[in-house]
This record gives C-alpha cells, sequence and structure tokens, in this order.
C-alpha cells in the first residue's frame, strides 16, 4: 500500500467545477481502488491518495499537468502498513462545512502555509492530521461526503 499527499493552488474554480473533480475522483478511484481525501480551502487543494504505488503515481502524474490547478507540489509520499480512508473512494473536506472543527483544517491548509517553517503539528504530512479530518468526516456523517 502507498501514499501521497500533495499541495496546489486552484485556478478561480467555481463550486461546479469542484463538484466535477470530486465526480471524476470518485468514479476513477472506485474502478481502481484508491481512497483519498480532497480537502479544498481559499482556493487551496490539498489531497491524500492511497492504494497501489504504480497507479497512485500515474494518477498523480495526470494531476500534475491538470490545468484546473497550478503549484502542485509533492509534500509527502510512501509506503503504509494500512489505508486511512478505507471506505472513502474520495472523502471531500471545505470550508463551506458547518462545523467548527474546521477551523483546525483550515490553519493547516491556508495560504500562509509552509512546510519547512510550520511550527504547528500536525500538518498534511503527518499522520495525525489526516486522522483528525477522518475524525471530523465521521462526525459530520459519512453517506454525505464518500
Amino acid at each position: 500500500m502507498y501514499n501521497l499527499v500533495y499541495k496546489s493552488v486552484a485556478n478561480s474554480l467555481t463550486s461546479a467545477q469542484v463538484d466535477e473533480i470530486l465526480t471524476e475522483s470518485r468514479n476513477f478511484n472506485g474502478k481502481h481502488d484508491i481512497t483519498g481525501c480532497l480537502i479544498y480551502h481559499d482556493g487551496f487543494f490539498v489531497q491524500y491518495l492511497e492504494g497501489d504505488a504504480e497507479i497512485v503515481m500515474a494518477l498523480f502524474e495526470k494531476i500534475r499537468v491538470d490545468t484546473r490547478h497550478y503549484e502542485v507540489i509533492l509534500l509527502s509520499q510512501g509506503n503504509i502498513y494500512s489505508r486511512e480512508f478505507d471506505t472513502w473512494s474520495m472523502a471531500y473536506l471545505s470550508d463551506k462545512l458547518p462545523n467548527e472543527a474546521f477551523q483546525y483544517i483550515k490553519l493547516m491548509v491556508s495560504p500562509e502555509f509552509e512546510i519547512p517553517d510550520m511550527s504547528v503539528i500536525p500538518n498534511p504530512t503527518s499522520k495525525r492530521f489526516w486522522l483528525a479530518a477522518k475524525n471530523l468526516l465521521n462526525k459530520i456523517g459519512h453517506d454525505n461526503f464518500n
């Protein structure tokens, strides 16, 4: 099992375009046994992908050249023992969620966020960050976001 985390800047997307990205992701991921989570906040994406290494890397190369975003930066990648988002083809979190807990996620993905200088832990490269995202998803209702 393999995982990969990246961040990027959206190209002025409408909510309909973000929904289209989610639909495409969920369809592709369901067919290729990929799971993960997409976070969209203030024009920035952070995405966690997990699955077979070759498929995840091929998908990332496709994502890297997608014109709907730019400044695609690989934050982390590597082998994992088990999936974090095993029941989500693509979970989704955005600042439109009516939940104060999203403030934690927002802090981690704000435009000022930079990995090398980050003093707040966890950050999007850490397992604790993605566990927090998963817990938030569980609190707001899994069926609405898989």
